[in-house]
């Protein structure tokens, strides 16, 4: 739930010293894709002519956070400043070679009213990958070897976090075959060692959440366009966690779905269901399910779209202990559907959106959300953003499912004047409802939440 969330402090990891000695494997073969990649850059002629085509992204954020625990008697209010760079750099290497380089450099301070505070800095890899194409008779083969992400669909399960400091990222191999109408991507890959990071006083660098090596992610996605704007996805996704896992030893859990999505004469609309089968962890099943469904109409006016969306998932009573019945995804970007406040995840939840987007002006767009949030089952954990943690644990005595309403408002700024630069600025208000008062000792207070950004790329 924390945006501030962020990796150790390890900077420069490929330079092993004391320090670094641990260096995980990952890295040691993402180092040595580089060098072969060099060194085809240097071997083939035409690689040397082609060149690279490179593009720097910075951006800086201030952001805060007020009375997230819903409690206005206690002053936990927190706010930060970061700043992240990247550097893109993509290359043709010729003989249908292509390789993609992304360097990344991370510095946040984050600070609460207790005295707590926190700076990190790293310097990392966010994605190195080289790709070999081939085409024949109007069918395109590739293979993508090394650091990459993984987006698909409205993001619900696999989506790259770009809001955050350090997106989220993979290590391994993705085959990906378009034919005419058809895209299909297969895919075995591990969440690369890029640590998400929260702020925590006992370890003032920050301290790793999980140990990315024991897990692993091997599916496909396909899509079939049945017109332009509209079409099909199917997909199966495997995910597991070995016995030496931190957390969830023994967990084989099986991912599998279908969204549909079209547009037309103003008109859009998306509906996607997923569920869930296998093991949890050891000796406890996993059987849950999620749904969604959205559409919106748009307007010439002012570039004007009005959308709603229905977002729904069955929760877990605790009634059968030997079954986990909570759908837990943790490689999407949940935020952008349940609420900018990262209170929900796609979990034990209904959420009723309405939203507006507009364009008054060539360059300024406006967009608001409002989010009718109630637990599916009282007696289950309320989940959120993570989905793995809990905002508050359930307990056999509650009743109430009213959740509150969460505002999100949004302004974007984008002039020709200088091209790449956006200026961003939200506002975000939680009106709690009776969950919160029975789960909270009768405390119910409004949550904010607020951050300005700059982003530009050149």
């Amino acid at each position: 739930m924390n945006r501030t969330m962020t990796a150790p402090l390890k900077r420069f990891p490929w330079m092993r010293t004391e320090a670094n000695a641990d260096m995980t494997p990952s890295f040691r073969w993402i180092m040595l894709f580089l060098f072969f990649a060099g060194l085809l850059a240097c071997l083939c002629p035409t690689a040397n002519a082609a060149g690279w085509d490179t593009s720097i992204d910075f951006r800086t954020r201030l952001q805060s956070f007020a009375n997230r625990d819903f409690n206005a008697s206690l002053r936990d209010d927190q706010w930060s400043f970061d700043n992240r760079l990247y550097l893109k750099m993509h290359g043709n290497l010729g003989a249908g070679l292509s390789a993609w380089l992304q360097p990344q450099a991370v510095f946040i301070s984050n600070h609460a009213p207790n005295g707590t505070s926190q700076r990190l800095t790293q310097a990392d890899l966010l994605q190195a990958w080289l790709q070999y194409d081939v085409e024949t008779q109007g069918t395109r083969f590739s293979v993508r070897f090394g650091r990459q992400q993984l987006v698909y669909g409205d993001q619900r399960l696999l989506g790259h976090l770009g809001w955050k400091d350090v997106a989220r990222t993979f290590d391994g191999i993705k085959l990906m075959l378009h034919r005419d109408h058809l895209r299909l991507d297969v895919f075995a890959v591990h969440p690369a060692d890029i640590g998400q990071m929260t702020p925590n006083p006992a370890s003032p660098h920050g301290s790793a959440l999980v140990t990315w090596e024991d897990r692993t992610l091997i599916g496909g996605y396909g899509t079939c366009f049945i017109g332009t704007k509209t079409g099909v996805d199917a997909y199966f996704i495997n995910w597991r966690h070995n016995q030496r896992a931190a957390v969830g030893k023994g967990r084989n859990v099986q991912t599998f779905g279908v969204r549909t999505f079209g547009s037309w004469q103003g008109f859009d609309a998306t509906f996607e269901a997923a569920f869930q089968r296998g093991t949890w962890q050891n000796g406890i099943a996993q059987n849950a399910s999620a749904f969604a469904a959205k559409a919106g109409y748009s307007l010439e006016f002012w570039h004007t779209r009005v959308g709603i969306e229905y977002d729904f998932s069955p929760g877990d009573d605790k009634a059968d202990p030997a079954t986990h019945k909570n759908f837990v995804f943790p490689f999407h970007t949940n935020h952008m559907h349940y609420g900018e406040m990262d209170y929900f995840s796609w979990a034990n939840m209904k959420d009723f959106r309405i939203s507006l987007s507009t364009s008054p002006i060539s360059g300024l767009t406006f967009t608001g959300s409002v989010h009718f949030l109630s637990l599916d089952k009282a007696r289950g954990d309320w989940l959120n953003v993570v989905g793995t943690g809990t905002v508050f644990p359930g307990a056999p005595s509650y009743i109430q499912t009213r959740a509150g309403t969460e505002i999100d408002l949004k302004a974007i700024y984008k002039t020709p004047r200088v091209p790449g630069l956006a200026l961003v600025a939200q506002y975000a208000l939680f009106n709690p409802g009776a969950a919160v008062a029975e789960r909270n000792g009768g405390r119910a207070d409004t949550a904010r939440f607020a951050y300005a950004f700059a982003h530009y790329v050149f």
